[in-house]
């Protein structure tokens, strides 16, 4: 096993992206979040970003592709900071599939390209009563075509949200947006560890939070969000020769650890 201990994983869920009659992700799995975030009274997704979601920049195919490509002005909605210059994607499973622990491992493929920001990530099901940061965000994966050696993991919690939350980074000597990967994280109560391409490289005990009196939210159902943000405070400025790039996610599964780990589905 990755972290050199003998555990039991079994599957739970999984997500292959099979194709679909509209080329879009499962309806009954998938949400999409539209716009730059204005609508939600966080324009820029609150982080300065230049995108504009949309649906049609997700496709499935045995797999996921979330494109984000330049806009000409003539064809672009309007933003927070004008005319939208870049069209992309942002799915989850919010009010469809949650997930309490266990292990989850992304096959991807990374955008290439300055200005490039892919994520995936969670957030506590419970945002619309506790609101953000209180309901806990799990950063599973962040990547910026600015440093295409870098890896990051993150948790945001009260006290600890934004550019103050809690970061691993690995610095790789390649390129990463040039090869397939793996990105993993082993979430168990009171614990959480990140992995990429099979080797550890963060951990955060709840007690590491804890005894700094901040809360733990991380206890309590998440769900899932993949996205593909184009600039915004961390990823950078965007480059100009740079018209087009794209996120592929092969393939997703969970797992429990040692019988630990469960999947909620909600009924509409």
């Amino acid at each position: 096993m990755e972290n050199g201990m003998s555990l039991k994983y079994e599957l739970l869920w999984q997500e292959n992206f099979q194709k679909t009659l509209d080329g879009l992700p499962n309806p009954d799995r998938w949400n999409f979040d539209l716009g730059d975030g204005s609508a939600h009274g966080i324009p820029g997704w609150g982080n300065q970003e230049r995108e504009f979601y949309v649906k049609e920049n997700a496709r499935v195919d045995s797999q996921l592709v979330i494109r984000a490509a330049r806009v000409s002005e003539n064809e672009a909605p309007d933003t927070y900071y004008g005319k939208a210059e870049w069209l992309s994607s942002k799915i989850h499973t919010a009010g469809k599939v949650g997930f309490l622990f266990g292990r989850f491992e992304f096959d991807v493929s990374l955008p290439s390209g300055g200005g490039s920001w892919p994520a995936i990530w969670m957030l506590g099901t419970n945002i619309a009563e506790a609101k953000w940061p209180f309901c806990g965000e799990i950063d599973i994966f962040e990547g910026a075509g600015n440093r295409p050696q870098e890896v990051r993991g993150t948790l945001h919690g009260p006290g600890y949200s934004a550019d103050a939350g809690i970061t691993g980074v690995v610095q790789h000597t390649v390129d990463l947006s040039f090869e397939r990967h793996k990105v993993s994280i082993e979430w168990l109560p009171d614990v959480i560890t990140w992995y990429f391409d099979g080797e550890p490289y963060f951990v955060v005990h709840a007690n590491d939070v804890v005894l700094k009196g901040k809360a733990w939210p991380f206890n309590e159902p998440h769900y899932l969000i993949i996205n593909l943000a184009m600039g915004g405070w961390f990823a950078g400025d965007i480059v100009p020769e740079l018209n087009e790039c794209q996120f592929t996610v092969h393939g997703i599964r969970h797992s429990s650890i040692n019988g630990v780990g469960r999947v909620i589905l909600y009924k509409e």
